[in-house]
C-alpha cells in the first residue's frame, strides 16, 4: 500500500496518525544542514539517537535513561517512550519505520542487502513482541526512500542469496559481460514481514527510488559513493 506523503521543505508521513512523527530529509538538507532539518520537525539535535551503522541485524532498545552512544554498532532501534527520537542515515538502503498503536511502540531500521539477508525487519518484530507484548498483526510499517529494483544492479551471486527477488538483466543488454541482475530489496523485506505475521495492508511504501529521483534524494550508487545521507526520524509525540 502506498504511503501518503506530505512534502514541503521536509518530507513527513501521516500514515501512522497524529501520535507519531515520521519524517525524512531531502537533498536540500546535506549532512552539514542536518540541524536545520531537525529544527523544522521540532526535534532537538541533542535528543536525537543515532547508531554506528554496520549493515547488521543488531537492535538497540532505547529509553530516556538508556541511549546508544556513538560507538553502538547496530542498525535498528525501538522505544516506547514519548519524546525520544530515533534516527537512521541512508543513501540507497531502506529506512524502515515501525509502529504498534496498541502498545505505543516505535522502531526504525537501516536495511541494506546484508541486513535483509540477516532478517533485520523480522528481528524488529520479534523485539516488539518480546519487549512489549506486541502482536504482529497490529504492527504497521513504512518504507522510506531507497534504491528500487528498477535501478539496483547486482552481480549473479545475488541469484542464490535472493532467488525470489533477483531479476536477470537480459543478455542482449550485456552480451559480452558477466551475468547481472536487479535486486528487489523492498519485495524481500515485505515477504519476510508477511511470513512473520504482518498484514499486507499494514505495510506501506513511499515508492521513492533514490536513484530515479536523485534530484531529490542522495544515492550512493548514482553518485559514485557520496558521503551525504538522508536522515529518517521517528518519534512518539507527547500528549
Amino acid at each position: 500500500m502506498e504511503a501518503s506523503l506530505k512534502s514541503s521543505s521536509v518530507y513527513q508521513l501521516d500514515i501512522f496518525g497524529s501520535d507519531v512523527l515520521v519524517a525524512f530529509s531531502g537533498r536540500e538538507f546535506s549532512n552539514s544542514r542536518r540541524k536545520s532539518f531537525l529544527k523544522q520537525i521540532a526535534v532537538s539535535p541533542k535528543s536525537l539517537n543515532l547508531l554506528q551503522q554496520v549493515h547488521s541485524a543488531n537492535l538497540a532498545l532505547v529509553t530516556s535513561d538508556q541511549k546508544p552512544d556513538v560507538n553502538c554498532k547496530a542498525d535498528g532501534m525501538l522505544t516506547s517512550e514519548e519524546g525520544v527520537p530515533l534516527g537512521i542515515l541512508t543513501a540507497d538502503c531502506v529506512p524502515i519505520f515501525f509502529w504498534d498503536p496498541d502498545h505505543r511502540v516505535i522502531g526504525i531500521a537501516h536495511a541494506g542487502w546484508r541486513g535483509i539477508l540477516q532478517e533485520i525487519a523480522p528481528k524488529m518484530i520479534w523485539a516488539f513482541r518480546q519487549n512489549f507484548a506486541s502482536k504482529s498483526t497490529s504492527i504497521r510499517v513504512i518504507y522510506g526512500p531507497a534504491i528500487r529494483k528498477c535501478c539496483y544492479e547486482v552481480g549473479a551471486e545475488f541469484k542464490e542469496l535472493f532467488p525470489d527477488h533477483y531479476t536477470r538483466v537480459p543478455k542482449v543488454e550485456n552480451p559480452e559481460g558477466p551475468e547481472k541482475g536487479y535486486l528487489d530489496m523492498i519485495g524481500a523485506i515485505t515477504d519476510q514481514l508477511i511470513r512473520d505475521g504482518l498484514a499486507a495492508e499494514n505495510i506501506h511504501d513511499t515508492g521513492i527510488c533514490t536513484s530515479c529521483q536523485n534530484d531529490r534524494f542522495f544515492s550512493a550508487r548514482r553518485e559514485g559513493g557520496t558521503s551525504e545521507r538522508t536522515l529518517s526520524v521517528i518519534q512518539i509525540l507527547k500528549k
